[in-house]
């Protein structure tokens, strides 16, 4: 898309709204074509590109073999320079760059498929190739000028310099509405002096070229308001300092750096995407990597699993190989099962991010929770069926369960997610209360980052009904009518959490997580019976009984999940919500646990206690 394109998209919503699986599920509507039929896999809707993919994979297998050492990368805290180059040779920091610019230039669907490629080999190779090519390398893809395109994007396509992208600042986060970074336009307007302060900020420390943002002055209705801009920055220029980078519990491969404007001197022709139109550029950047975060995690689960599944095979206990017992064999099928689910909805998440017609914000969103959740208990699990060998080096084991961690905050930590799933679902049903709908405005505005809904408004219940009109599989007819029954209970549930709440709804966080755990485990059954139908349709009957089973599996489960979360919200769970809030305000008071010590209940011993928490 090109930069004209995009801001058109931003500002000129298709007639009628794009579609949303999910806020539909809200209103207890069903966008069955939005998930059906699963989309073809990628050789038969492209295949040059499902080829392209084909050697990507091949060539990552070498360079495995090669210079990727995960354990080397944590050790040392960084990947070499020699690492990079073959990277670049490979083509691997080309993936989103268009051919005209020496890149790849594949679809969502490809690099998402390359990307769990990446994941699986290392994440902290992939936290270095996703910075430069889905962040950094993307925003000038999506948003730069034919100069800045002809200038920047070849070069970064042969990995001469690297990429990355500076928005999170030490108070702010990545809320790109209210940073702090000021910009302000020189006097003869041949350049732009910013000031300002970026943490977090990957592979900064030795990037060429560097997207960030600050707030400028812009004229609105004959009033001056600050808004925020998008820049391209280089450390070559005047202000611009590297304060460090900080050591981290996993990822420490990748490096995260601190960075300072101090009257940083830009030049004109560098603004990025428009003066004041720095949130559309936030918007859609970090949207898109959302998608390539779920296929990290489903990478990592898979490998997690194969991990679990040969070490369970070769250890021995009580005369039997661990995988004979059933609690392990418990772990390794639940995580099958959840794989399968996250693996359902990144195919379709990222058909959907290929087609203009469909918003996914929403379902990215979900997917990102389910997977990075996932992959955490995935790792865990691991590190348990390893024993004593899963906590030491040198077996990987630990170093997994400790890379997978970051998932759970990147791109929207999902607690926040949650929240944002939750009021734009419930905005659609709300909208009949005008204070209600008032209300949620207010907090859209901020939200309004994590998924681009501020800039279109979606169908509701256009071209969609309350059941699933599609014809399935025998074996998937119990799976669809609880799924029906699944959607009307979470549009009941919504219209009851407003009607009780009303305005205070927003305040209700409890009630809100509930409301968007019910609508993840509706998108990922829906992925999962869609994925099952396409396989049923295919291949022999051999196949058809695992595929059965994965899905049983997973939508038995998931459904006792959404029955717990819809059952939380009633009346009775209040009682406990007090109580959570009044232990809360205890904690809050004390500065920690406020009970004194249950085996020596003297004063030394609980003043003792809490000097070492102040200590820390």
């Amino acid at each position: 898309m090109s930069s004209s394109a995009a801001r058109e998209a931003d500002t000129a919503p298709a007639p009628g709204g794009r579609a949303s699986f999910i806020r539909g599920l809200f209103a207890g509507s069903i966008h069955d074509d939005l998930l059906f039929p699963y989309p073809d896999p990628l050789e038969a809707r492209d295949p040059r590109e499902a080829a392209t993919v084909t050697r990507l994979i091949k060539q990552l297998r070498e360079l495995r073999e090669d210079v990727i050492d995960p354990a080397k990368f944590d050790e040392e805290e960084t990947i070499g320079d020699d690492v990079v180059a073959a990277l670049a040779e490979s083509g691997f920091l080309g993936l989103t760059i268009p051919p005209e610019y020496g890149g790849i230039g594949l679809s969502a669907t490809a690099y998402a498929r390359v990307f769990e490629a990446i994941s699986d080999a290392d994440a902290s190779t992939a936290v270095l190739v996703g910075v430069h090519c889905g962040l950094g390398s993307k925003a000038i893809v999506l948003y730069g000028t034919e100069e800045q395109k002809q200038r920047y994007l070849p070069a970064l396509a042969r990995g001469e310099m690297l990429a990355a992208y500076a928005l999170t600042e030490p108070e702010i986060g990545s809320d790109a509405q209210h940073i702090r970074s000021k910009a302000m336009l020189s006097p003869d307007g041949s350049e732009w002096i910013i000031d300002g302060h970026k943490i977090w900020i990957g592979n900064a420390h030795k990037a060429g070229v560097i997207v960030t943002f600050a707030q400028t002055p812009v004229q609105r209705k004959g009033a001056t308001e600050q808004r925020p801009t998008a820049f391209i920055i280089r450390p070559d220029m005047p202000g611009f300092k590297v304060v460090g980078t900080v050591r981290k519990l996993g990822i420490r491969g990748s490096t995260q750096a601190e960075l300072l404007y101090d009257g940083m001197r830009v030049p004109a022709d560098h603004v990025l995407g428009g003066v004041g139109r720095g949130f559309s550029v936030a918007v859609h950047v970090l949207n898109a990597g959302r998608l390539t975060l779920v296929a990290g995690c489903t990478g990592g689960a898979k490998s997690a699993l194969g991990e679990m599944a040969r070490y369970a095979e070769q250890r021995e206990q009580f005369g039997h190989p661990l995988a004979h017992f059933e609690i392990t064999q418990r772990k390794m099928s639940q995580l099958a099962s959840e794989i399968y689910a996250a693996d359902a909805m990144l195919g379709i998440l990222a058909s959907l991010a290929d087609r203009p017609d469909a918003d996914h914000s929403l379902e990215s969103a979900c997917a990102k929770v389910f997977a990075s959740d996932m992959v955490w208990r995935a790792t865990d699990e691991l590190v348990q069926v390893a024993g004593g060998r899963g906590f030491v080096k040198p077996y990987p084991y630990e170093r997994m369960l400790r890379d997978s961690r970051i998932n759970r905050i990147f791109e929207g930590a999902n607690e926040v997610l949650r929240l944002f799933i939750a009021l734009n679902g419930v905005e659609g049903p709300a909208g009949q209360l005008k204070e209600v709908g008032a209300a949620l405005r207010r907090p859209m505005k901020n939200l309004g980052l994590l998924g681009g809904y501020a800039a279109s408004r979606v169908r509701g219940a256009l071209r969609a009904t309350s059941t699933l009109d599609v014809d399935l599989h025998p074996g998937l007819a119990d799976h669809k009518r609880y799924f029906e029954r699944h959607v009307a209970e979470l549009k009941a549930a919504s219209r009851g959490a407003i009607m009780r709440h009303r305005a205070e709804l927003l305040e209700r966080q409890l009630v809100l997580e509930r409301l968007a755990n019910m609508a993840i485990e509706l998108f990922a059954t829906g992925a999962v019976i869609s994925r099952t139908q396409r396989l049923l349709s295919e291949g022999d009957d051999s196949t058809h009984a695992d595929v059965l089973a994965l899905c049983d599996m997973f939508c038995v489960l998931s459904g006792r999940r959404f029955r717990a979360a819809r059952n939380a919200l009633d009346n009775s769970e209040d009682d406990v919500d007090d109580a959570r809030r009044s232990v809360a305000a205890a904690v809050r008071a004390s500065g920690g646990y406020f009970v004194r010590d249950a085996i020596l209940d003297d004063e030394v011993a609980n003043s003792s206690y809490r000097a070492s928490r102040s200590d820390t």
